[in-house]
């Protein structure tokens, strides 16, 4: 699958690529020995612009509460050996990849990110040009994240009918899901893929081009952010888990938790049934 790098956005200066490519490459150097005094935090849907910064200010917010840190994560693999040496701690990462590790280190959800009242969001392809899902064959699709999560994105979206289309779509990764959906409108990508919370945030940004977007498919209602840990974890993790869920009681705290995207936590054992079921 052919992939357009960031620096096919000309609405990108290359200094701030750059700074933001050196941050990565420094996160992601070693996987950190786990201990229950820390945080770990990988999501492909995340908009993080700058991950030193985040843990700067999360760092910042725990060491505050105990002996704790947060270490985040651009790569999913190395994110993954942390979880698959079943190493102690708060493992903050999308319901996506929650779903994906569960079948091969069980993990225990004990929090769920909310935003604006929602556990939940549903990712949409939008586009302008394009009337129908069967004009996608050869298209351009922006959107935020790895490539692998928004081909994945796009697969629970069209279905096992499309199938054949998708190894011929090409990706354009960008940092966030209003950049997807502008890009569309700049004619630098074909469709988008996004949140409907962000479609909606357009129309009071931009409404000429949130006039000019469609949706040609939608997806399933997905968790936002979760917080586990792993279930054959012995120590007690109550500590860090607290010193997460207390950051929705206090100004500090909130504006930590709105890098992640989030309002607060909820936890999971005072969801509906229906609910909690599925992160069970």
């Amino acid at each position: 699958m052919n992939i357009y790098k960031l620096s096919n956005l000309e609405n990108y200066s290359i200094k701030k690529y750059l700074s933001i490519l050196f941050t990565l490459v420094i996160l992601t150097q070693t996987a950190p020995a786990g201990t229950l005094s820390t945080v770990f935090f990988y999501n492909p849907e995340s908009s993080v612009d700058n991950f030193a910064t985040l843990k700067s200010e999360f760092d910042d917010y725990l060491a505050n509460k105990g002996e704790f840190t947060f270490q985040p994560f651009s790569e999913r693999n190395t994110f993954e050996s942390v979880v698959n040496d079943k190493s102690q701690g708060i493992y903050l990462l999308s319901s996506w990849h929650y779903a994906q590790l569960n079948s091969k280190t069980p993990l225990e959800a004990k929090l769920v990110g909310v935003s604006k009242g929602e556990l939940q969001q549903r990712k949409i392809l939008t586009s302008k040009d394009i009337t129908s899902t069967s004009g996608l064959s050869g298209a351009t699709i922006a959107g935020a994240g790895s490539d692998e999560y928004i081909k994945g994105q796009l697969q629970q979206m069209l279905g096992s009918e499309y199938a054949a289309i998708i190894p011929k779509i090409k990706l354009l990764s960008v940092p966030k899901d209003i950049d997807a959906l502008m890009a569309v409108g700049y004619g630098v990508a074909n469709a988008a893929v996004s949140s409907e919370t962000s479609f909606n945030k357009l129309a009071m940004i931009n409404p000429k081009q949130h006039a000019q977007l469609k949706k040609l498919a939608d997806g399933e209602k997905n968790f936002l952010l979760i917080a586990a840990v792993t279930k054959v974890q012995k120590s007690d993790e109550t500590p860090l888990l607290k010193a997460i869920e207390g950051m929705q009681g206090q100004d500090i705290g909130e504006r930590k938790l709105k890098m992640l995207g989030l309002d607060g936590w909820k936890r999971i054992d005072a969801l509906d049934a229906s609910l909690s079921k599925q992160l069970r």
